[in-house]
């Protein structure tokens, strides 16, 4: 045995060998409580990760709910302005076309009373020159004594003429 105590690689393991068991018996609980306090961390951060993960999927289900009921709601009001736009439209068409129609019957008014004047226009030109001839050829052609003999018949018939009115 005594060989083994001058034998310096017997020392080291044995030194080797206790070095160990100390750490063992007296540093084991301190290493254990340390690794289970990490292992406490890791723990409570996987906890608080899951909590925000879900709370992060409940926050995009709800941004997903109110992204759907806003397009909904978009739809909505998309289809209700192509019914007034082709409400309006088909008030503007009948409106146009009341229009159309008004200024049509105004316009055949206005012709028929151009038309009126213009007759009454040419009929009092056509008097007019009427007269003119008669009286140039009553002048050139008769004599003063049946030009009043004329006249007088023609007051005497006035009573008795039918005259009518355009």
């Amino acid at each position: 045995m005594m060989e083994l105590l001058h034998n310096p690689n017997y020392i080291y393991a044995f030194a080797f060998v206790v070095f160990w068991m100390l750490i063992y018996v007296f540093a084991r609980k301190p290493i254990l409580q340390w690794l289970d306090g990490e292992i406490a961390k890791i723990t409570a951060e996987l906890n608080i990760a899951h909590e925000l993960r879900a709370e992060a999927e409940a926050v995009l289900a709800d941004c997903k709910a109110k992204q759907a009921k806003a397009e909904r709601e978009a739809q909505v009001i998309v289809n209700m302005a192509k019914q007034q736009a082709e409400a309006m439209r088909k008030e503007a068409d009948a409106e146009l076309e009341a229009t159309l129609i008004r200024q049509q019957q105004l316009t055949t008014e206005r012709i028929q009373i151009a038309q009126e004047k213009a007759i009454n226009v040419v009929r009092d030109a056509a008097v007019t020159m009427g007269m003119e001839l008669a009286h140039r050829a009553l002048t050139e052609n008769l004599s003063q004594d049946d030009a009043a003999k004329l006249v007088e018949q023609a007051i005497n018939e006035i009573p008795t003429l039918n005259v009518k009115k355009y």
